[in-house]
């Protein structure tokens, strides 16, 4: 799969950016730190320093937001592009805590169109493991019926069939 080369470079920086904040963080806390034990007077400015502190973690936090949504492109325009292409694709957040399946638009093999008529005509079923077996055996007697495979190749895949 292509990933475009502004799409790199915007991956690349972005957890540079991410490290990049993550340090400043523990300098600036450090550094706090410091001025509190070696100045004793500052200590009674303390939540002055930490309300500046945060404002500009704050502001950096959102100078970052801003520009990676100016130059990150949309979910539509990602899945747009060719290699995505009569694919299903699964998003998954928060480790899988929440997910979602952006189905593929073209007929894919294993799913099937519905023919007897039921509630929904043209409805896709996915095909069960039983026949996914069935056709793929099939197509593999075709196969050897027409001389295209030789016994041993037939024997090899037949058991990689059987085995799953």
């Amino acid at each position: 799969m292509n990933i475009r080369k502004k799409d790199k470079e915007g991956l690349f920086k972005s957890i540079f950016t991410a490290y990049f904040i993550l340090l400043l963080h523990v300098f600036l806390l450090a550094g706090v730190g410091l001025t509190v034990v070696l100045f004793k007077g500052v200590y009674h400015y303390l939540p002055w320093i930490m309300a500046a502190i945060g404002i500009l973690v704050l502001s950096i936090a959102w100078i970052v937001y801003r520009r990676m949504r100016e130059t990150s492109s949309s979910l539509q325009e990602v899945l747009g592009t060719p290699e995505f292409q009569d694919r299903a694709v699964e998003v998954r957040l928060l480790g899988g805590l929440a997910s979602f399946k952006i189905k593929a638009k073209e007929n894919h093999p294993l799913l099937l169109d519905q023919s007897d008529g039921a509630d929904y005509p043209g409805a896709r079923l996915i095909e069960s493991s039983v026949a996914r077996t069935e056709r793929k055996m099939l197509e593999l007697n075709t196969l050897y019926e027409k001389n295209l495979i030789s016994r041993e190749e037939f024997e090899k895949a037949r058991q990689n069939i059987i085995q799953g």
